[in-house]
C-alpha cells in the first residue's frame, strides 16, 4: 500500500507538466481539530453502564495539522495527496447506575482518554457542485469581486502509528465523593500499518479571482484495527469487561490556506 502511495504521489507531480487550461498548483497548509472514537462507539459497543466515549471535550478531540499538494486539473476538479497528522485516540466513561450507588442525589461517574500519534497519508479528489459569486468586475475573464465554492471530496489513504501511548494507565478524570470506579486498559498493537477512506466537504472563498481560505470538514473510516484495547471495569461491587477496536474513525474540521505554486496553460485573452 506505501508503494502504490508513493506512486500515485509521483504521478501527481508529473501530472503538473500536461498543458491543462489555467491548471493551478496550491499547497495548502491546515490547523484543526479531529474527534475519534472507538470502532462502533455510538451504536451501543459495550454493555452498560459503561460507554466506549467521554463527554469530556478534552478526551475525545485533540489537534491536527495537514500539509497537501493539490493540483486544480480545471475549475471545479481537483486532485491531492499529502501528510496529516493527529491522533490515533479512544475514550471511554461510565456513570453510577441508581441501584448500585451509595450516593444519597445521584450515581457519580468517571472518564478515561488516551491515544497514540497517527500519520496518514490523503489522497483526495474533490469536485465542486455548488458555487455563489458575488459582483462581477471583469466580464471577460469572468472575475467576481468574491466567490464561495462548495466541493464533495472523495478520497482515501494509509495511516501509520507514531510514538508509543502515553499515559496509557487506566483511571482518570472525575472526583468522586461516594462511589469508586476504576478502569484497567491493555493496549495491544495489531498493525502499524492501515488504511482509511474519507469523504466530506470543502467550503473555499474567493477574492478577485484568487482563493484565500478553506474550510474541510470530513468523515474518516478506518478499515482495519490498528489497536486492540481490552477495558476490565469496576463501579463498587459490580465488574465489566469488552474490548475496544481502533481504527483511527472519526471527524475532522481544518481551516486552510492555500497557497498557489505554480499556474498552466494560458490566460483567457484580455
Amino acid at each position: 500500500m506505501l508503494k502504490f502511495f508513493c506512486l500515485f504521489f509521483i504521478l501527481l507531480l508529473l501530472g503538473t507538466s500536461v498543458s491543462y487550461a489555467q491548471s493551478k498548483l496550491y499547497l495548502d497548509l491546515r490547523l484543526g481539530v479531529n474527534h475519534n472514537q472507538a470502532e462502533g462507539a455510538y451504536f451501543g459497543k459495550g454493555t452498560r453502564p459503561f460507554k466506549p466515549y467521554s463527554t469530556l471535550r478534552d478526551m475525545s478531540f485533540d489537534e491536527q495539522g495537514v500539509v497537501m499538494l493539490r493540483l486544480q486539473v480545471q475549475e471545479k476538479l481537483g486532485i491531492a495527496a499529502g501528510y496529516s497528522g493527529s491522533s490515533l485516540a479512544w475514550a471511554y466513561s461510565l456513570q453510577m447506575p441508581q441501584k448500585y450507588t451509595v450516593n444519597p442525589f445521584h450515581g457519580e461517574w468517571k472518564g478515561h482518554g488516551t491515544g497514540v500519534y497517527m500519520h496518514q497519508l490523503p489522497v483526495l479528489l474533490s469536485k465542486t457542485f455548488r458555487e455563489i459569486n458575488i459582483r462581477e468586475i471583469d466580464t471577460i475573464r469572468h472575475t467576481y469581486l468574491a466567490s464561495f465554492r462548495l466541493d464533495a471530496v472523495l478520497g482515501g489513504g494509509l495511516n501509520r502509528l507514531g510514538n508509543n501511548c502515553l499515559d496509557c494507565g487506566g483511571v482518570s478524570a472525575g472526583g468522586l465523593l461516594y462511589d469508586t470506579i476504576d478502569f484497567r486498559q491493555t493496549i495491544i498493537v495489531r498493525r502499524k500499518w492501515g488504511g482509511f477512506l474519507m469523504g466530506g466537504v470543502t467550503a473555499r472563498f474567493y477574492r478577485l479571482g484568487k482563493e484565500r481560505l478553506n474550510l474541510s470538514i470530513y468523515y474518516t473510516q478506518g478499515l482495519t484495527d490498528m489497536l486492540l484495547v481490552p477495558v476490565q471495569y469496576q463501579y463498587n461491587s459490580q465488574r465489566g469487561a469488552t474490548t475496544l477496536h481502533i481504527r483511527g474513525s472519526g471527524v475532522s474540521a481544518t481551516l486552510g490556506v492555500p497557497i498557489r505554486l505554480k499556474t498552466f496553460g494560458k490566460n483567457p485573452p484580455g
